[in-house]
């Protein structure tokens, strides 16, 4: 019996530990986007905080992830029918310039691309770590998000349930 309490007490607190390690997402459906910015292939800044009023797609995802690879035509379709519209697409990956170079020109984004951002955590804290690739986090036009789903958009069901997030007002 005194082993049975001890391993529920050991248990117990495993789980506390585990769950005081475990990252806050910083983009919780239903809360205000924090002001972010990034800094763009070119060197531009790009600010969140300037899209307010559109609708903003922000991807994370890295190459060489096959659910990655998979969703880059159907975001590229997306953010191509959508283009007149007030939406915007950021391609956030994890991988470095000189990779990213060789894969972007048998691959491409037809939308802004930031690069060399480690939202994964690997080389320390990240504002973000995310432990999931992709990740798409959907930022509604009052600034409020409206969607952080780690998984690849390709299915016709998902296609369709996430262009209406992108369409309504």
């Amino acid at each position: 019996m005194r082993y049975v309490h001890f391993a529920l007490i050991m248990f117990a607190f495993e789980t506390m530990i585990y769950a005081q390690k475990m990252p806050i997402d910083p983009l919780p459906v239903g809360e205000k986007a924090p002001k972010l910015q990034f800094s763009d292939r070119s060197g531009k800044i790009i600010h969140l905080e300037q899209s307010e009023g559109e609708v903003m797609v922000l991807n994370f995802w890295g190459i060489g992830c096959k659910g990655c690879e998979e969703e880059r035509e159907t975001l590229n379709w997306l953010s191509d029918s959508l283009k007149n519209q007030s939406v915007r697409f950021v391609s956030i990956t994890i991988n470095q310039p000189t990779k990213q170079k060789t894969w972007f020109d048998a691959h491409p984004i037809a939308y802004e691309i930031v690069g060399n951002v480690d939202f994964l955590g690997i080389t320390g804290s990240s504002f973000f770590n995310y432990t999931c690739m992709p990740t798409t986090v959907v930022i509604g036009k009052n600034g409020v998000v409206k969607y952080n789903q780690c998984g690849a958009i390709v299915r016709n069901e998902e296609l369709k349930a996430f262009l209406g997030l992108l369409t309504e007002n």
